[in-house]
């Protein structure tokens, strides 16, 4: 087994304890994600000893750690010490800074040989950026925990949601820069980043109704979508003129941004825009940054950020809006029947309500010359996309009109017992137990310090998550991206009660059965974005839910218990089992039922989950992610996928 040396030792404790972490934090998350994307999925040396070795094939090289705990699904966790491997076992100490560029130099082979010393350089920028935000991040947590020792609180539990929305410190196990944001400086962070607890107000503009495309899935939801005070004292101000004006939200940093545009200027002084200032009630800053919630009113916003959050400008497209509201209505057509598609009163959608878009257009009085930054790639990687001279003004002011784009997304839930389920499955930094443990113990009403049966609880959380999710994509071809920072968890008594699903811009619907339901042509177009081939929807299930969701889940579970993570999986396996004894059971008596209504609908939607249960059951792999590689190639808004082995499928040998 490797041994930490006396001089590293000391080098590490001259070092903040913040930093350490992070750079522990990121150099997991490399090496996992390169493992993984590379197909290595047991990079032990043996069964016994702890030693494991990271194969660069290309270089030549290998890398030597410890591997404290195998993950089945990749998530490895690994000593403090890599060396350089030898002939005669691990030689040199490697620092974290050389890793990183063996990982680049191996990965670097998948980027374009003409551009592959731009795109390592890019990636390395990025997986400093982050690495420097996490460091600062962990900084904020050790002074607030610091504060809380010597200071008696008085906010109480019913910060406990924001404060979840506020603690995702490390972020996504499988990505080489999760919290990499290009654009916030150093000192913005403490006032935008939610990792600083931050808090502010929105940024209003009214803008004239004749530049305003607005979509909703009811009149009522425009309605309560601004809070009354904004308005009011927009009437006060400027009185009657703004009859014909929407009253737009946007993220403060986003309008300082887009108010020194001279195009924006000239609209401003047409009175097409009207800049109204910080208004309103405050907003806290959610896990995804531009996503904001207010505790008070219940209102949230998913709002444009031209700032690159991890590999994305995070600008609302058209597209993307169509695709949110498309989902939305049809979820919202479904709710009066919502509990007997699903079968189960502890599965809700937090669905977007409408969406408000700010169409631009050439105007006399300013000649359009393009932006002045020459940022507006709508997210892409790529650089400026070529554009015919006629129409690169018209593609620019849709690129702007995707910074005045914003979804609606009201979140009526507990506060005091309701947490975002990415949040809960780190470990504060220095600690081992991840909070979700701590949450759980908090509100169980059995005695203090007793260890919850985590077996239990895992099949509970099961059969408020998973099988209506199974069951929805059956019944009625509904997909959502079910990652852990889109899964929301209220518990009672220290049980899952409700599982939240949210941000409907990752929905898929199987376009077949959106045509049985009579969607399209009623709710939805033919050409929605909403709507998919039956394998998309499954895929993406299968990655989200399975893979990232339950495999970050059961992760955490089997660390905390230093159990193996195929126990937990194994209650996987028990559950989808009895589903599917549970489907063959009923079979009989519904097919006698399907016989006198004349109607097949049900037997197709049995079908649909036999063959779902069965895929997850029996198939070897199932699909990841391939976010490493993706960012390389600069495909980081269509990453690919690659298999791995198939937990659920895999039976533990014991002896």
């Amino acid at each position: 087994m490797l041994t930490q040396s006396k001089e590293a030792s000391a080098a590490a404790e001259e070092r903040p304890k913040s930093r350490i972490w992070a750079e522990q934090a990121t150099l997991r998350a490399l090496v996992n994600s390169y493992l993984r994307e590379t197909q290595q999925f047991d990079p032990r040396m043996d069964a016994v000893a702890q030693d494991m070795r990271v194969i660069l094939p290309r270089t030549g090289r290998q890398v030597r750690g410890t591997l404290l705990h195998f993950s089945a699904t990749g998530q490895h966790v690994y000593g403090k010490e890599w060396y350089e491997a030898e002939e005669e076992g691990a030689g040199r100490l490697l620092e974290m800074d050389e890793i990183i560029q063996w990982l680049l130099d191996e990965l670097g082979y998948h980027a374009n040989p003409e551009q592959r010393e731009a795109e390592q350089q890019k990636m390395k920028q990025r997986i400093r950026n982050s690495l420097h935000k996490m460091t600062l991040f962990m900084d904020k947590h050790l002074k607030l925990a610091s504060e809380s020792r010597t200071e008696s609180s008085s906010k109480g539990d019913r910060l406990a949601y924001v404060r979840s929305e506020q603690s995702l410190l490390i972020g996504h196990p499988f990505h080489p820069f999760p919290k990499s944001t290009e654009g916030f400086a150093d000192d913005e962070l403490s006032l935008y980043s939610p990792e600083m607890s931050a808090v502010f107000q929105l940024y209003y503009f009214a803008v004239h109704e004749d530049n305003v495309q607005e979509e909703w899935i009811g009149e009522e939801y425009r309605r309560d979508a601004i809070d009354p005070s904004v308005r009011l004292h927009a009437e006060r101000q400027w009185g009657k003129e703004l009859e014909r004006y929407c009253m737009l939200p946007m993220h403060p940093w986003q309008a300082e941004h887009v108010l020194r545009e001279p195009y924006i200027q000239s609209l401003i002084r047409q009175r097409q825009l009207i800049p109204m200032g910080a208004l309103g009630p405050v907003f806290y800053p959610t896990s995804s940054i531009r996503t904001v919630w207010n505790i008070e009113t219940g209102n949230g916003y998913k709002l444009p950020l031209h700032v690159r959050i991890t590999n994305l400008v995070r600008d609302n497209t058209q597209e993307q809006a169509r695709r949110t509201l498309d989902a939305a209505k049809v979820i919202h057509d479904l709710s009066a029947e919502w509990s007997s598609h699903i079968q189960s009163e502890g599965f809700k959608v937090l669905t977007e309500t409408g969406y408000s878009r700010v169409c631009f257009k050439p105007n006399n009085e300013t000649e359009w010359a393009g932006s002045s930054d020459a940022k507006y790639d709508a997210g892409q990687e790529s650089g400026p996309v070529a554009i015919e001279e006629g129409t690169a003004a018209v593609h620019e002011l849709e690129q702007l009109s995707d910074q005045f784009t914003v979804l609606y997304r009201p979140m009526d839930l507990n506060a005091e017992s309701t947490y975002v389920m990415a949040s809960l499955l780190e470990p504060l930094p220095g600690e081992q137990e991840p909070r979700l443990i701590g949450v759980i113990r908090d509100h169980s009403p059995s005695n203090v310090g007793e260890q919850p049966n985590l077996s239990a609880w895992l099949e509970r959380y099961l059969h408020v998550s998973m099988v209506p999710m199974l069951r929805l994509l059956a019944v009625k071809g509904i997909a959502f991206e079910a990652h852990v920072q889109n899964s929301l968890l209220s518990l009672q008594d220290g049980r899952p009660e409700c599982y939240y699903v949210r941000d409907l811009e990752g929905v898929s619907i199987v376009r077949e059965q959106a045509e049985a339901a009579g969607w399209i042509g009623s709710l939805i177009s033919e050409d929605s974005p909403v709507l998919y081939g039956a394998q998309e929807p499954w895929l993406r299930t299968r990655y989200y839910f399975f893979v990232n969701h339950l495999g970050a889940l059961i992760h955490a579970l089997a660390v905390h218990q230093q159990h193996s993570e195929q126990e937990y999986w194994g209650v996987v396996r028990k559950v989808l089992e009895q589903l599917k004894e549970q489907l063959e059971a009923q079979e009989e008596v519904q097919v006698q039922q399907e016989r006198e209504t004349g109607s097949k609908q049900g037997a197709d939607a049995r079908v649909r989950l036999a063959a779902y249960i069965q895929d997850l059951l029996t198939n070897p792999a199932l699909p990841a992610k391939a976010n490493f590689i993706s960012c390389f190639q600069s495909r980081g808004d269509t990453p690919s996928f690659i298999p791995i082995p198939n937990p659920i499928q895999i039976r533990e040998v014991t002896s």
